[in-house]
């Protein structure tokens, strides 16, 4: 078999040894490659928040891998690039769409001590020879080509690969690591209302890439501006014309928009819903009127806006407040006295005032001579026999109105 003329048992455990040795060779690289001889079934655990997560797969053998862990959505391509001996190569943990297998593709990079196309990759030295495998150049290079991204590791060894690989363990560098490392700042943290805008500022960098994409309007600069809905963690990478890397993360919290609410008791009313509070009238600020309370003192629209602990702003309905003294002719279409003058029975419409309501008949002294509370009937009647002939106020409450209106008893 192929596999006896490539290494003898010694070779294998010196490279397995040698493979644990480096860890991550570029903390800003975002492809991880898995390579063997002898395939076999294992997991990679994805514990890194690391964008935009590249996997490249190679062995000789089937590999049957799973993808797991709290950022295997990051991972936006798989590829296997072998010889997968017996067509049963899989790969699940993650979306059909972003996996590709192929048998036997064609090497991008020719190599004279490797195979023309990719079967195999099982050690790290440059200047080994692999025999009827590809070079660790040979490797990397089809990797780099047809999937892209920036090398973080890869694992290398030649027996099975079993058993679970984390990716914050890293494996081994078969290129020339990353000697050198630039600070890549994404800026502070930043707290927005939802539906607000609020732009980030990446520096350190020539080249920017921010990941996820969602609600940003451009991941590749480095200064996008930022609009999720929900609270987000946004990682940036960047590099140099030098091709050292860096890395750096900003949270983007997202902070819902108060619920106002307003209440009316006569020309009372009350706000709720917010730390801080500024009232309208007909759409205009009232200077000063920043309580929860507020009297109205005339008649008109009245609202409200408050203010969460977050800054966020929430507005309220708008309330018909309809004060003592105003203007005949603008309450008419709204409540209706007959007849007027009134004889033994006065007949009143209320249907604007829904609920419960207050009634108060005034004499011209301003004493309240009858009141009535009802919720049940917007027609109502007020026997008369019992008051003097004269001119009287009727006065309507409920929690939206307060309503005045004049009427004459006459015998």
């Amino acid at each position: 078999m192929m596999k006896n003329l490539l290494l003898s048992a010694s070779l294998i455990v010196f490279s397995c040894l040698k493979m644990q040795a480096q860890g991550i060779c570029n903390e800003a690289g975002n492809l991880i490659i898995y390579s063997n001889y002898d395939g076999g079934t294992f997991t990679i655990n994805i514990d890194q928040n690391i964008p935009d997560i590249r996997i490249g797969l190679c062995s000789y053998e089937d590999f049957h891998v799973t993808i797991t862990g709290p950022y295997a959505a990051n991972v936006t391509e798989v590829r296997y690039a072998g010889y997968n001996n017996d067509g049963t190569t899989s790969v699940t943990g993650v979306a059909g769409g972003i996996v590709t297998i192929l048998n036997y593709p064609p090497a991008t990079l020719y190599d004279p001590d490797g195979n023309a196309n990719m079967v195999c990759a099982y050690e790290c030295d440059t200047a080994y020879v692999p025999g009827g495998c590809n070079t660790v150049d040979q490797a990397t290079d089809y990797f780099i080509t047809e999937v892209g991204g920036a090398i973080r590791y890869s694992y290398l060894q030649y027996g099975l690969l079993s058993g679970t690989f984390n990716m914050s363990d890293g494996g081994n560098c078969c290129v020339d690591a990353v000697a050198c490392a630039i600070v890549v700042d994404a800026g502070q943290d930043q707290s927005i209302c939802i539906g607000d805008t609020v732009q980030l500022a990446g520096t350190g960098a020539t080249t920017y890439n921010w990941f996820p994409g969602t609600g940003l309007s451009n991941v590749l600069i480095s200064n996008p501006y930022a609009y999720p809905t929900t609270t987000t963690t946004y990682i940036l990478t960047g590099s140099d014309g030098a091709g050292c890397g860096g890395i750096d993360t900003i949270v983007v919290t997202v902070n819902p928009l108060p619920i106002a609410t307003i209440s009316a008791t006569g020309a009372n009313l009350t706000a709720s819903g917010g730390t801080a509070y500024q009232w309208l009238f007909n759409g205009e600020i009232i200077p000063g009127a920043t309580d929860a309370t507020y009297t109205a003192t005339e008649t008109g629209s009245y609202s409200v806006i408050v203010f969460s602990a977050d800054g966020c702003e929430g507005i309220s309905q708008v309330l018909d407040i309809f004060v003592d003294g105003i203007k005949e002719d603008f309450i008419t279409s709204y409540i209706k006295i007959f007849p007027n003058p009134a004889y033994e029975i006065i007949n009143l419409n209320t249907t604007i005032l829904n609920g419960e309501k207050q009634i108060d008949l005034i004499n011209a002294l301003g004493q309240i001579v009858y009141t009535i509370h009802t919720s049940n009937s917007n027609n109502i009647e007020i026997p008369l026999q019992d008051f003097i002939n004269g001119i009287y106020q009727l006065r309507f409450i409920n929690a939206d109105y307060t309503i005045v209106k004049s009427c004459v008893v006459k015998h």
